[in-house]
């Protein structure tokens, strides 16, 4: 499978192509301000802040 970029530059994306990618981005903004908003409140250390952001992984796209 091409990566999103691939695609792109051979001119082979669609749209629903660049909504998954829109989807699965936004689904991890929200894990981040999630986590950063529990830290900043005292409900994480920065130990389990930093521990919880290591496990959004970056998914080909």
């Amino acid at each position: 499978m091409d990566t999103l970029i691939q695609q792109v530059l051979s001119g082979n994306v669609t749209v629903g192509d660049l909504r998954r990618v829109n989807k699965v981005y936004a689904q991890k903004q929200r894990q981040v301000a999630q986590y950063t908003g529990e830290y900043t409140n005292g409900r994480r250390t920065l130990e389990q802040f930093l521990e919880a952001l290591m496990y959004i992984t970056p998914e080909p796209i």
